[in-house]
C-alpha cells in the first residue's frame, strides 16, 4: 500500500428510492473528504443508490428493481466524474441489477478510480433475512489491486464472516473496507466498533467500516462507522450523526505489526478442515 494512505468514511443518510438526491448527497460528501480531509479513498455505505429493503412485498419489490441499475450505468457514470473530478478512489455500495436476467438482483460495491474507470464490483455473497427474497448471493471474493494498496471488500453480512477476511488477507489485502446498512432493532452501535476492531487485529490490516445514517421502512440505522489500525486500535470512529471521518494509514504501521507478530506463517490449516465442512 502507498506510504500514507488517507481514507475517508462517509456516514450519510440516504433516502429511500431516490437515486438522485443520494447522488447530492454522495457529491457534498465527496467534496467535503476531499478538501477537508485530503482523502484518496472515500467509502460510502451499502445499498446508497436505493436505500434499504422492507418484509417481503411484491409493489415494492418491483419499484426496488425499477430503482437499481446495472454495471455500468448511470449511477456508476455519476460516482466516477467525482473520482475524476478529485482526483480518488471511491467504493460505494448499490443495487445492481443481474446483467442478464431480469428482475434480478445483486446487493453490489463498486471499486471506482481516479480517472473514473471501473475497476471491479464486489457482489454480497452473505445473504441474511428477508434480504433473501430481493438479492441472489454471489461467489466474489477477490481482492482490488489498485495504486493505493490491496483492498477486500465485505458488504454488512458479509463481515460477519471471518473465514471471508482471512482469505482476503491471505490474497494480499492491506486494507478491509466494510459497508453497511446495519439496523439498530438487533445491534448496539458499539458492535460496529468492536467488530471493525477485531477484523483489523485478527488479520494485522487497516480496516474501515462505513454504516448509514438515518430512518428507512421503520428501520433506523445507527452509524458508528470506525477505522482500525493493524493492532486492532480505533483511530478514527462516529456516533449517530452524520459526519465523515477520516485517518491515514501507514504501510509501515502494517509492515512492523506483521514483522511482529507471524500470523500467517503461525497458521495451522491441518486443523481447520472443519471450517470448509457442508454442516
Amino acid at each position: 500500500m502507498m506510504d500514507d494512505l488517507v481514507v475517508a468514511a462517509a456516514q450519510v443518510d440516504l433516502d429511500l428510492l431516490a437515486a438522485d438526491h443520494n447522488l447530492s448527497t454522495i457529491q457534498r460528501a465527496v467534496d467535503s473528504a476531499k478538501r477537508d480531509h485530503g482523502a484518496h479513498l472515500v467509502v460510502l455505505p451499502e445499498l446508497a443508490n436505493t436505500g434499504y429493503i422492507k418484509e417481503r412485498d411484491k409493489a415494492f419489490g418491483r419499484r426496488f428493481m425499477e430503482g437499481a441499475e446495472k454495471v455500468e450505468g448511470g449511477f456508476t457514470a455519476a460516482l466516477g466524474e467525482m473520482a475524476r473530478e478529485h482526483d480518488l478512489h471511491i467504493i460505494c455500495g448499490m443495487a445492481e441489477l443481474h446483467p442478464t436476467i431480469p428482475g434480478t438482483l445483486y446487493n453490489s460495491a463498486v471499486v471506482i478510480g481516479p480517472t473514473g474507470t471501473l475497476l471491479g464490483v464486489h457482489r454480497k455473497a452473505h445473504i441474511p433475512g428477508y434480504e433473501k427474497h430481493y438479492f441472489v448471493p454471489a461467489n466474489t471474493n477477490a481482492v482490488f489491486v489498485t495504486d493505493l494498496g490491496t483492498i477486500g471488500v465485505g458488504i454488512c453480512y458479509d463481515n460477519q464472516f471471518a473465514e471471508l477476511t482471512r482469505g482476503y488477507a491471505l490474497k494480499g489485502a492491506e486494507l478491509l473496507v466494510m459497508l453497511w446498512n446495519m439496523p439498530s432493532f438487533s445491534n448496539g452501535g458499539s458492535i460496529l466498533h468492536n467488530l471493525t476492531s477485531v477484523r483489523a487485529f485478527e488479520n494485522r490490516m487497516y480496516a474501515v467500516s462505513c454504516n448509514r445514517t438515518g430512518d428507512n421502512n421503520g428501520m433506523h440505522f445507527f452509524g458508528h462507522s470506525a477505522i482500525a489500525d493493524p493492532v486492532g486500535e480505533l483511530i478514527a470512529c462516529a456516533d449517530e450523526a452524520d459526519t465523515i471521518i477520516s485517518a491515514t494509514l501507514q504501510r509501515g504501521r502494517l509492515l512492523e505489526e506483521r514483522a511482529q507478530m507471524t500470523i500467517f506463517r503461525d497458521r495451522r490449516p491441518d486443523l481447520y478442515a472443519d471450517l470448509v465442512a457442508p454442516l
